[in-house]
């Protein structure tokens, strides 16, 4: 009875723990968080640990919240690629993607970056000298929702674990 007790104790262990590291997540991107961009860019691409569904989306916004559009979005396997058709002007900017992996778990993630053309740099370098350093913000660092989701998971596993082995330990003593 023990030994079937250890058994399922593992199995419950080792399927639980299993699904939570299937989620898909960003590898990559183009351009990259907190990137400084200096030439024009002319598309966005995400490559991801999984292979995405065709629901997967991404939007560009500028930092006031005004859409910059997109063309041609595509996805490919683990790519998601779009096209930017228009110069993105100096400034910061957020990429903002959902995607549906292949596990079927939507995520959803944000990607910073900067935008600095060579032409206008000239200009902003007299500005920046006269700005003191508490008035510069610091861009905000990624945020996975997965990583979220995942801290979450863990006490649930132990909870879960607690409850198996104090049913188990109720039983044993019950047939002695």
């Amino acid at each position: 009875m023990r030994k079937m007790v250890v058994v399922l104790l593992a199995l419950l262990v080792w399927g639980l723990a299993a699904p939570a590291k299937a989620h898909t997540g960003l590898e990559t991107s183009l351009p990259t968080e907190g990137e400084t961009v200096t030439q024009p860019i002319r598309e966005v691409v995400l490559t991801f640990n999984t292979e995405i569904e065709a629901l997967s989306t991404m939007q560009l916004f500028q930092v006031d919240d005004t859409e910059m559009p997109l063309h041609n979005l595509t996805i490919n396997g683990n790519v998601m690629k779009a096209d930017i058709e228009d110069d993105l002007k100096n400034g910061s900017y957020v990429i903002h993607w959902k995607i549906v992996g292949k596990d079927g778990h939507p995520i959803e993630g944000k990607i910073n970056f900067q935008v600095q053309n060579e032409e206008e740099l000239v200009g902003l370098e007299t500005e920046e000298a006269a700005e003191t350093p508490e008035n510069k913000e610091e861009a905000p660092s990624v945020v996975d929702e997965e990583e979220e989701n995942s801290n979450s998971f863990f006490p649930i596993l132990i909870i879960g674990l607690a409850i198996v082995l104090a049913a188990s330990f109720l039983i044993m003593r019950k047939k002695k």
